[in-house]
């Protein structure tokens, strides 16, 4: 498994499949898009300490964290 992304407000684009996204420190939202110039729309609000498991079924499809509360460390592998 490789690390996929480790900042907020940075799109990182999964191959399809699953992932793990995983949040420390604070809270992030998971926000996802179709394609480049689509609207960002909320997958879930991550708490601390939790690494949930993603599933990705289009190839393509963009995500991304923003913080939440706190100072959030954030990670997605796959």
């Amino acid at each position: 498994m490789a690390t996929i992304a480790s900042a907020l407000n940075t799109p990182f684009t999964p191959a399809a499949g699953s992932f793990i996204a995983q949040v420390s420190g604070g809270r992030a939202l998971l926000q996802r898009r179709g394609t480049a110039g689509a609207a960002w729309v909320n997958v879930g609000e991550l708490g601390a300490d939790v690494a949930p498991m993603i599933e990705n079924p289009i190839a393509n499809a963009q995500y991304q964290f923003v913080a939440v509360s706190g100072t959030p460390v954030v990670q997605a592998d796959q």
